[in-house]
């Protein structure tokens, strides 16, 4: 069994192309079970973002399994034209083996993304995967690899500094604002705008537990209806006067062409409310606070520039934590290949753990003929020992064969283990191969790691 994946994302591809190709991920498990079906591969997830459409498979042939894939892809999309659909596999990207798994490893730690160390990215993985799930269409080859990918993701964000740093700008000001102002639970904000910007930062907001927002705009309907979703109010421009006397930090963001707020509306601001500063704090080019406001007592003014290049040195940071992100993809890349190694062993492991059940379940019958007497309590724990010394025995040996997945070693180990005990492997394995592989692979990853 081998990984695929075919897509193509913002940065492969113009966005008016994403755009017709896009799924809503409401449809994501009957699209997985469509490409499932129709390109015959072993399991199927969609992933449909805003910012890409990926289609991740298993398949026993690779090379068949990407042209399948292929072949499906591009007979998506209803809008696209001819001239689009025969341009499409210049903007695709395919990858099979350890270049499929790296790739989804890198999306999942963000790292695909347009912002490096984004989260949403993990959370959209999750759902996608989910889907699939419900939609019956993996197998355990798949299973094992989302499942150590949101693990992946989830660690790369807790024991690197890959998310630590904003880049959003919108993030970076309120931010700023409760370091500023040592939080914003309590404060009155006042935001000047109703488009996406003020819209985030409102989010952000949200998030910082914010009690009292004012949102005020040219158009009073536009404030309504951004106010409203979260339950805030909305005022008219005319207003603006008594909502900066009112407000403790205020976030613009307005499409206006002059200054929104001048140094003769803040003097006469601050004239009616003399012992409480007020933080300003621009989002917008170009900017909507006049700079000689700064210039007055208890007034502080950040402006796009200062927000701007607290991001671009966050990139930095970001693009530092990416090297020890990768390094973890590396390792995670690696134990994911010796683990599909061990897959082919799974035949030998269940041939030999039945050898062993068979001795023992031959000596317990005879050990119990013997001992006539026993209670049901004194079998049961005479069968307890007995299943703890045959997992010790077997344990050392599946163990070193793990090891040796994927080594010039692993053939001949697994048949000297074969020859030693006089295993019959096909016939186990046809039995129960799959179990065994689960106990011999995803069972170890999840004992060295925690369940996932």
């Amino acid at each position: 069994m081998d990984s695929v994946v075919v897509g193509l994302n913002i940065k492969s591809a113009p966005f008016e192309l994403l755009e017709k190709l896009s799924i809503h991920h409401s449809l994501n498990a009957l699209c997985a079970q469509d490409l499932k079906a129709t390109a015959d591969l072993s399991a199927a997830v969609v992933l449909s973002t805003c910012n890409r459409l990926e289609f991740y498979a298993t398949a026993e042939d690779s090379e068949r399994g990407v042209e399948a894939v292929w072949d499906y892809f591009t007979s998506q999309g209803t809008t696209i034209t001819a001239r689009e659909r025969a341009q499409l596999r210049e903007h695709m990207y395919a990858y099979a083996g350890d270049m499929a798994v790296r790739h989804l490893f890198e999306v999942v730690c963000g790292l695909d993304s347009l912002i490096v160390g984004e989260a949403e990215i993990l959370g959209q993985v999750s759902r996608a995967y989910k889907a699939a799930c419900r939609a019956n269409t993996t197998d355990k080859f798949l299973n094992v690899w989302f499942q150590r990918a949101l693990h992946l993701g989830k660690k790369a964000r807790h024991e690197t500094d890959i998310n630590r740093y904003s880049v959003s700008v919108g993030r970076i000001a309120v931010e700023l604002a409760v370091a500023e102002l040592g939080g914003v639970q309590d404060k009155r904000v006042l935001i000047l705008g109703a488009g996406e910007m003020s819209e985030l930062t409102m989010k952000y907001l949200v998030a910082h537990n914010v009690s009292v927002v004012m949102v005020s705009n040219r158009s009073l309907d536009k404030a309504s209806l951004l106010a409203d979703r979260y339950g805030f109010e909305a005022h008219p421009i005319a207003n603006l006067e008594p909502c900066l006397q009112k407000a403790d930090v205020v976030f613009s963001a307005t499409a206006a062409q002059t200054y929104m707020i001048d140094r003769a509306l803040v003097e006469r601001v601050m004239r009616a409310r003399p012992a409480r500063p007020l933080l300003f704090v621009d989002m917008a080019v170009p900017r909507d606070v006049d700079p000689a406001v700064e210039e007055l007592a208890g007034v502080s003014v950040y402006n796009i520039n200062e927000l701007r290049d607290e991001a671009d040195r966050n990139r930095l940071k970001r693009a530092a934590a990416e090297k020890a992100v990768r390094q973890l993809i590396e390792t995670e890349v690696a134990d994911f290949r010796r683990w599909a190694h061990s897959l082919e062993f799974a035949p030998v492991i269940a041939a030999f753990r039945q050898h062993a059940e068979q001795i023992k379940q031959a000596r317990l019958e005879v050990a119990f003929e013997r001992m006539s007497g026993l209670t049901a309590s004194q079998k049961k724990q005479v069968r307890v020992l007995a299943t703890t010394i045959t997992d010790e025995f077997v344990h050392e040996p599946i163990e070193s064969l793990n090891a040796q997945a994927g080594s010039p070693k692993s053939k001949d180990y697994a048949r000297m283990l074969q020859e030693l005990f006089a295993l019959e492997p096909a016939l186990a394995g046809r039995r129960d191969g799959a179990e065994a592989a689960g106990d011999a692979g995803a069972g170890n990853a999840a004992g060295k790691r925690g369940a996932r």
